[in-house]
């Protein structure tokens, strides 16, 4: 269970308890309403998850308190707190930096937003991010959100019209503060729901440059006889490229209907925005859903993993083609075969797709702001089978031979200078974590590979740290090096019924030793370990 990471048992069984209970009355009610229509159903489960996303927050609150902080604005003539909360991960002194979120309404909205970013950054959606929230100011227990938020004078709300103010307040003197007390790296977004999502396509079409990304949540865009929708109509053409806008709320909001209406018309190609209107919503309920999909959709093509195909290199045959893998980990990959780079209208990589050589494979992930884009490259060569060779004399079958060394390296060394401390067969019983050291030592295998049968072989060479494979003294892959991580290299290649002269290379430095093979063809579907009966060591 994901919570059950970051709460304490007694917050967890507290929770479970409620949960049971909140199941109890969801079953009472559906036995109550069994003539009812599914639209009434489904509104009062959102109203319970919505529940029970309230108390996650306010637990979670409480295991990850805000930073309490504030500061005077000129622009506002007002002191203004606000709450602070750092990623989990940082550590002060570190040289980590990070997103800033904006998030109004503070007092009502800032626990809710930081549950659901944590719970979507849990699930690798989005990087680490700072939050600051910005509660309302009060004046005699009145509310001044109407002032701040609303940009022109109108009869009612009487204080509004001071939206000005309050983007200069948040551009000159809140953005600037936090950027030089806290880690940020000069990225910042916005949040608004209700006025404050008026707030917040106010601040896009007046001055786009102050963020990178937007969400406005059910937002009244008929205010003031459609003011902002007149705006948006004279000034959505000019916004700056590679911003991202993000508009969701209750169905029945026909504001966001002609929003949407305008910005398929007038929106600029490089502006990435999307409208999303959920059914049998409430106007607060929406919040649950639309700060969801739209945290994942800004941070659309974020991920903390390298960007991989396999095989990452190899030599082909003329006119043979080869299968590539493709982590799927990205919603929009594109490729080339030509060694340019790809763009949106390049070539769609599927989970598997075919390649014929020579090629030089450039693979890119595309990301809504273009912060997280990546790019991997492959070069596939043509070239012959590697020769084979008859089964070698005095061979058995089962493993290869290993020979064991201690050292401190950085990089593998010539083994051939080294006296091994230990030496043995690597079989099926062999494992490198029973090996006299954990760290500081190094590992030659050697022997024999038989293929079985003619076709491509794609091997995979997995370690912690450095390691390196041979085929027919034929370097196949270079995975040398210290890692901080397991890092895996591949590469396909032609082979030959026969036996082919195999040799290993391993070391580690320090943490946790990891060495894995991987092999896939011949007999394989999927990709597996070399199988025991198919190495040989020398007597």
């Amino acid at each position: 269970m994901i919570l059950a990471g970051i709460l304490d048992q007694k917050s967890v069984l507290q929770i479970r308890l409620l949960l049971n209970e909140v199941n109890l009355v969801f079953r009472q009610l559906l036995k109550r309403t069994e003539i009812m229509k599914k639209a009434i159903v489904s509104s009062s489960l959102t109203l319970i998850l919505l529940f029970i996303s309230q108390v996650f927050c306010v637990v979670y609150a409480q295991e990850h308190p805000a930073i309490s902080d504030s500061i005077y604005s000129s622009a506002l003539k007002e002191e203004r707190s606000l709450k602070i909360l750092l990623p989990e991960a940082y550590k002060p002194g570190s040289t980590d930096k990070y997103e800033v979120i904006y998030v109004t309404d503070g007092e009502w909205a800032t626990d809710l937003f930081s549950f659901i970013y944590k719970f979507a950054q849990g699930e690798n959606y989005v990087p680490p991010a700072i939050i600051v929230g910005i509660p309302n100011k009060y004046i005699d227990k009145a509310n001044q959100r109407d002032r701040d938020f609303l940009p022109v004078h109108v009869p009612q709300p009487t204080i509004s019209g001071g939206a000005d103010n309050f983007l200069s307040f948040m551009k000159n003197e809140l953005i600037p503060y936090i950027d030089d007390k806290y880690p940020t790296n000069g990225t910042n977004s916005i949040y608004g729901h209700s006025y404050g999502g008026v707030f917040v396509l106010y601040v896009l079409l007046t001055e786009p440059q102050v963020f990178e990304s937007y969400y406005a949540t059910d937002p009244p865009f008929r205010w003031n006889n459609d003011y902002l929708i007149k705006m948006a109509g004279e000034k959505l053409d000019h916004l700056p490229s590679d911003k991202c806008f993000w508009i969701a709320g209750r169905s029945e909001n026909q504001d966001i209907g002609r929003l949407d209406s305008l910005l398929q018309l007038k929106a600029p190609r490089n502006l990435h925005w999307k409208v999303v209107t959920y059914p049998n919503e409430k106007h607060n309920s929406v919040r649950l859903k639309a700060m969801y999909d739209g945290i994942k959709f800004v941070h659309s093509g974020f991920s903390n993993a390298p960007l991989i195909f396999h095989p990452m290199n190899g030599i082909l045959l003329k006119d043979k083609p080869i299968s590539i893998y493709v982590d799927q980990g990205y919603p929009e990959l594109r490729y080339t075969v030509d060694g340019t780079e790809p763009d949106r209208a390049s070539k769609k990589a599927d989970p598997i797709f075919t390649i014929t050589g020579p090629a030089q494979l450039v693979m890119k992930s595309f990301s809504n702001s273009g912060k997280y884009d990546k790019t991997a490259k492959g070069n596939f060569e043509l070239g012959e089978a590697l020769p084979s060779v008859p089964r070698p004399k005095k061979t058995n079958s089962g493993g290869l031979k290993y020979s064991y060394y201690e050292g401190s390296w950085e990089r593998l060394p010539d083994f051939r200078k080294l006296k091994p401390v230990k030496t043995g067969v690597a079989d099926s019983a062999f494992d490198i974590s029973e090996l006299p050291r954990k760290t500081n030592f190094g590992c030659l295998f050697e022997g024999y590979f038989e293929i079985v049968k003619d076709g491509y072989y794609l091997f995979a060479l997995v370690s912690n740290d450095g390691s390196k494979l041979f085929l027919a003294d034929k370097l196949i892959i270079d995975n040398d090096g210290v890692h901080s991580t397991e890092s895996i290299k591949s590469f396909v290649l032609p082979l030959e019924r026969g036996f082919y002269p195999v040799r290993l290379e391993y070391f580690q430095k320090d943490g946790s030793s990891v060495l894995r093979l991987f092999y896939l063809g011949g007999e394989t579907e999927n990709a597996s370990g070399f199988p025991f009966k198919y190495q040989y060591y020398e007597d």
